[in-house]
């Protein structure tokens, strides 16, 4: 069975765990986390366990092997605490693709087939039994997994390498008029033949799967006994599954780009985020150093959110002012006072700007009082 099983439609993201159970989540939310890891950083970390002399497996040298095998525990750890809760998809990357990377250096040919002593050092790994802490596993299947582990890291960072930019460019029209990212990307496949073979090799990686599922639970019939409750809603999504999560990203790519969903960089931090409006600047992720304060809460009083504000409201007035103002004059007669009351909206909307200038409220707040329809705002039936 593949490692990773993911299916992309309807502007969602669905990741198959390996309890049947299905994560849901945006279109997009994986290429963010993606982004967002320090690839090259988990490669020191795992590096810096590869130094040092072989350690021999008995005597000193065997206490010396334990306290080796402690440490890349302690790695695991903290890789897995600091990954797994980011994204379903890098928890399955850590606690099953790395994790059975372990069980094929201790039996390459039936990595199932684990003894005692190897049974407790995954237990010593997952922190779940302090009984096994002085268990002893030899520093040459430790130092063979870890460089598997800095080779599957390896192939992520050079996947993310390759596609930010790609992504930058991509995503750099996307406030432009419909379809500029579809022309944008149209461009990059054309005129860039490394990425027609990034695509090429990425998609060759993955082999297409129909699930069938009801609320989040896929329902497979591989000889087992489980069956589908009657007279319930069923969903039938395609999944593609592979072992290379840098193939998954590749395809998550071109789907943003086919169905025309924006990523933004963030003005305050720098990293992606989906905008919910076209004048969203900022993520939702929390600085530090702010007391919990999210991108979006520290730069809303900043001078780049309020030149945006302030153009999209301006914008946003002429708009409503020019509908308005027809609706008036061609109403005029069946309401001779609705002259005056389209100037006094004309003044409300003013009003409004001025507050929006000064920062008191956002264009989103600017946007839910001054939006309404024609006749809310004329007072007309």
């Amino acid at each position: 069975m593949p490692y990773f099983e993911m299916s992309l439609e309807n502007d969602r993201e669905y990741v198959y765990q390996n309890d049947s159970s299905v994560v849901e989540s945006n279109l997009g939310m994986w290429m963010m986390v993606f982004l967002d890891v320090d690839w090259g950083d988990q490669i020191k970390k795992a590096e810096a366990l590869l130094g040092g002399e072989e350690l021999p497996q008995s005597g000193l040298g065997f206490i010396k092997g334990m306290d080796y095998g402690q440490r890349v525990a302690a790695w695991y750890r903290e890789l897995k605490s600091s990954l797994s809760p980011r994204h379903p998809l890098l928890k399955l990357l850590v606690e099953q693709q790395l994790r059975n990377r372990l069980c094929c250096a201790f039996h390459p040919e039936e990595p199932w087939k684990l003894r005692k002593e190897e049974l407790a050092y995954l237990q010593v790994l997952d922190g779940t039994d302090a009984e096994y802490e002085e268990v002893s596993i030899s520093p040459v299947f430790l130092r063979q997994w870890l460089n598997d582990v800095v080779k599957i890291f390896a192939q992520l960072q050079m996947c993310q390498s390759q596609l930010a930019p790609l992504l930058d460019e991509v995503m750099s029209r996307e406030e432009d008029n419909q379809g500029s990212i579809l022309r944008a990307y149209f461009t990059l496949q054309r005129q860039n033949l490394l990425y027609r073979n990034l695509v090429e090799s990425s998609y060759q990686a993955l082999s297409p799967r129909f699930y069938i599922s009801r609320n989040h639970k896929i329902y497979r019939y591989d000889g087992g006994t489980d069956t589908v409750p009657a007279k319930e809603k069923l969903e039938g999504h395609t999944y593609m599954a592979t072992d290379q999560l840098a193939a998954l990203t590749v395809w998550e790519f071109e789907m943003l780009c086919a169905n025309e969903i924006p990523l933004r960089r963030c003005a305050y931090c720098g990293r992606y985020f989906r905008p919910y409006s076209g004048v969203n600047c900022y993520c939702d992720r929390v600085v530090e150093g702010t007391n919990g304060k999210t991108c979006k809460q520290v730069g809303a009083t900043s001078k780049h959110q309020q030149a945006v504000n302030q153009d999209a409201a301006k914008k946003l007035y002429r708009k409503v002012c020019n509908r308005i103002q027809t609706a008036a004059q061609r109403r005029k007669e069946q309401y001779p006072n609705i002259m005056r009351r389209y100037n006094e909206v004309q003044l409300y909307g003013k009003e409004l700007m001025e507050q929006v200038e000064a920062g008191d409220i956002t264009f989103a707040e600017f946007q839910e009082k001054f939006d309404r329809s024609t006749s809310e705002l004329l007072g007309i039936k």
